[in-house]
């Protein structure tokens, strides 16, 4: 298997994370769509729209992260990473698109970046970035209350979704604050951050 990416995307670690989970061999092989040099020619074959992550498996050729891990899932079905049971499926499924469409934006490209990259206003403004980041923390401290992981009582593709969101708004200040004051939050990523899959994809420092 071939995963086309960097290191310190995202998207790139989640599926990362899938595949070190189920104990796939794979091989990472360096594609930066930031890179000043542009991306290769070669790499529109494997993405025609320019982002990172691709992904080859012998003949098959993916992109978009979800597409790679649902392969994954249903190729590799041991360890399983979705749930069975109707409701934990739909918890997961919504867990992953609330990552998607409202962490993403608010702690990693409106708090993250504009810290490491000493900018006054990502995606959105900080106020703004900071009052969605409370209320995903808020989300998740109330399913965490309940169950040990996102999608029920077993480490699903919901909970290593989230985990490099995490890992990246608690490098800034008040990512760390956030998360602290969230118990059951806080709990849940130290315990996945400790993970084998976890320390082999940490991102660079």
């Amino acid at each position: 298997m071939k995963l086309y990416g960097r290191p310190f995307s995202l998207y790139v670690r989640t599926v990362r994370l899938c595949l070190e989970e189920k104990g796939l061999a794979y091989e990472l092989i360096p594609v930066d769509p930031f890179d000043q040099a542009g991306l290769p020619d070669w790499y529109a074959e494997l993405h025609p729209f320019g982002k990172i992550p691709a992904f080859e498996d012998g003949d098959v050729r993916l992109y978009e992260s979800d597409a790679i891990q649902r392969y994954l899932e249903a190729c590799y079905p041991e360890p399983p990473l979705l749930p069975g049971a109707p409701v934990a499926l739909a918890r997961a499924a919504q867990a992953m698109r609330m990552m998607d469409n409202y962490a993403y934006p608010a702690m990693v490209w409106s708090i993250f970046v504009c810290e490491a990259r000493d900018l006054e206003e990502g995606w959105m403004p900080r106020e703004k970035a900071l009052e969605v980041s409370r209320k995903v923390l808020g989300e998740l401290e109330r399913w965490l209350a309940e169950t040990p992981y996102l999608a029920g009582d077993a480490l699903t593709l919901a909970d290593t979704h989230f985990l490099p969101a995490l890992d990246l708004f608690a490098r800034t200040a008040v990512g760390r604050e956030m998360i602290e004051a969230h118990p059951a939050v806080h709990a849940w990523w130290q315990g996945l951050r400790a993970r084998p899959s976890a320390v082999a994809t940490a991102f660079p420092q």
